[in-house]
């Protein structure tokens, strides 16, 4: 990660998929319908983290945004995908994604519940790292001239902290947290950290600081067996996570 944070390491080639295999057929659409049925089935296992209807209505128009074709995953194109030309339900998302009250800590601690129960098991690894995600303006939390993975490169992105859960039945993402660098902190930046509606009370932390924050966190959940914890050396500057973590399972 040392060679990463100076723009050093290259872009790895595209890995062939989990199975090996080259990609089949085109989905059909008994596959589709199926797929379907899935998400719906899915999405009523997060029915009780939304109390209010228009919460549970929009998370599933929020979900089937990002897993539509799109280009960018913004709200404008999502709703003109899914709703069309419709500007209530483009205010509707907006609300609900920028100012509708709701805690993501329990949305992550569901799915850890979730994860653990389909994929748990007592000799699993939590594997912590960072992503970049390009952006091309100034306006969204966090965005700075770092180091983006998705490019190989410094380059003006977002960067973020993630945690992935993997057994031998499978791995999933498990937490993810939001990198905010240090220069967003200062005075200079006091109206763009309100702009993007920033907690007040945020304080600046190092990426291996966040990853051991995620860690933490859960473990007081607990839904999530695990024996090994893993990381690259950039995340290895805490001494907490500098040696080998291992689990009680």
């Amino acid at each position: 990660m040392r060679s990463k944070r100076k723009g050093l390491r290259r872009r790895r080639p595209a890995a062939p998929p989990a199975s090996g295999r080259a990609p089949g057929q085109r989905l059909s659409q008994q596959d589709i319908d199926g797929s379907a049925d899935e998400l719906v089935a899915y999405l009523r296992l997060w029915a009780d983290e939304w109390p209010r209807r228009e919460q549970r209505e929009w998370s599933a128009v929020y979900l089937c945004g990002q897993l539509a074709n799109l280009e960018r995953k913004t709200i404008e194109p999502m709703v003109l995908r899914l709703k069309g030309a419709n500007e209530d339900a483009m205010r509707g998302l907006q609300q609900f994604i920028g100012q509708s009250a709701w805690a993501v800590r329990p949305k992550w601690e569901r799915l850890q519940q979730l994860v653990g129960g389909w994929l748990g098991a007592s000799d699993a690894v939590l594997i912590f790292d960072g992503s970049g995600f390009p952006k091309q303006g100034t306006h969204s939390a966090g965005v700075a001239p770092q180091y983006c993975g998705a490019l190989g490169k410094i380059a003006n992105c977002q960067e973020g902290v993630f945690a992935v859960y993997a057994s031998q039945r499978g791995y999933a993402f498990v937490d993810g947290r939001l990198y905010v660098p240090d220069r967003w902190f200062g005075d200079d930046y006091k109206t763009r950290r309100q702009a993007c509606g920033l907690p007040t009370n945020l304080r600046f932390q190092t990426e291996p600081d966040i990853a051991l924050a995620i860690l933490t966190d859960i473990l007081a959940a607990d839904h999530l067996p695990f024996r090994w914890v893993t990381a690259d050396e950039h995340f290895g500057e805490i001494p907490t996570l500098s040696h080998p973590y291992r689990g009680d399972g």
